[in-house]
């Protein structure tokens, strides 16, 4: 009976630290599929060169601790300004130069977007991997679960990000009118709102949260590479159409529901399969619910 009971015992305690590395993977999750989801809301644009908006910011802040010998929180910001410059002119550089052309001419824009700034980065910084020297800190038992300082640092960050999120949406005029352009960008164009403008504003934030995302990953991880940014821009518009596409509040919810998917499936089988059983979840809910576990009806424009 002893054993047993170790055994089970035992099973509990992976479970909850598995459980505790999936919330972790989906704070910076959530921020990343966040952005994609804003982006896509007010442009109508999947945009394949969001993951080098990520990685952009991660090699801002690296940049920043090696070379300038910048504190954390000096490198974050830096991440986040170098990300809403990235966003900034990607949106007025490509995405409104093709915003009346056919969504396939737009799409394939973002990929060439995607390939220019990951070969640039690979010609800046090299193909080998980079880190930073920031310390992981202590190892901290909170609860059932088993978190670093900086882990819980990082879970604490997004939780304040998706709070500001709510705030600019619900509370600013910035986010009546994002949800006003999103929703009929005619329309709201027609009743008074700078359209383009308040798009311009929108992708800087949604670049700004890239580029603190990015910090974060490389944080977290330890190292970055110019390629990181490809599977974040997988698992982003996955944890988006997953959630809700083009409603960061369900975005939110897919980013965590399959931050712990990949984490508890990855930790009982091969953490090697965690990319598999992403897209596993991806067509599940495809099939399921088309629009997004989060949402009901057919349409994808930013609410509350």
């Amino acid at each position: 009976m002893e054993p047993m009971l170790r055994s089970v015992s035992g099973d509990m305690s992976i479970f909850w630290i598995s459980l505790g590395m999936g919330l972790a993977v989906a704070a910076i999750l959530a921020l990343s599929a966040v952005a994609f989801t804003l982006e896509y809301a007010v442009s109508n644009v999947v945009n394949l060169a969001h993951g080098e908006v990520l990685t952009i910011g991660a090699y801002a802040a690296y940049v920043s601790d090696t070379n300038f010998h910048q504190n954390l929180y000096v490198c974050a910001m830096i991440a986040t300004i170098f990300g809403a410059l990235a966003g900034t002119a990607l949106n007025f550089g490509l995405i409104e130069r093709f915003r009346n052309q056919k969504p396939l001419s737009t799409l394939i824009a973002t990929l060439g977007a995607s390939l220019i700034l990951q070969n640039l980065l690979l010609i800046g910084f090299g193909g080998a991997s980079v880190s930073y020297g920031f310390a992981q800190g202590s190892l901290l038992h909170v609860g059932p679960f088993l978190w670093t300082t900086l882990t819980i640092r990082v879970m604490l960050s997004a939780v304040v990000v998706a709070g500001l999120m709510y705030i600019l949406l619900q509370r600013t005029r910035l986010g009546k009118a994002l949800r006003a352009v999103s929703q009929n960008r005619e329309l709201a164009q027609v009743s008074g709102i700078p359209a383009r403008s308040v798009v311009m504003q929108t992708w800087a934030v949604a670049g700004a949260i890239s580029g603190f995302a990015g910090f974060l990953y490389g944080e977290t991880i330890g190292t970055i590479t110019p390629t990181v940014g490809n599977g974040f821009l997988l698992l982003s518009i996955t944890a988006a159409v997953g959630g809700g596409l083009g409603r960061p509040y369900a975005t939110l919810g897919g980013a965590v529901v399959l931050g712990l998917v990949m984490s508890i499936a990855g930790t009982y089988t091969s953490s090697a399969y965690q990319l598999v059983f992403a897209f596993g979840f991806l067509v599940v809910m495809l099939l399921i619910k088309p629009n997004g576990m989060f949402v009901r009806g057919r349409a994808l424009t930013v609410r509350a």
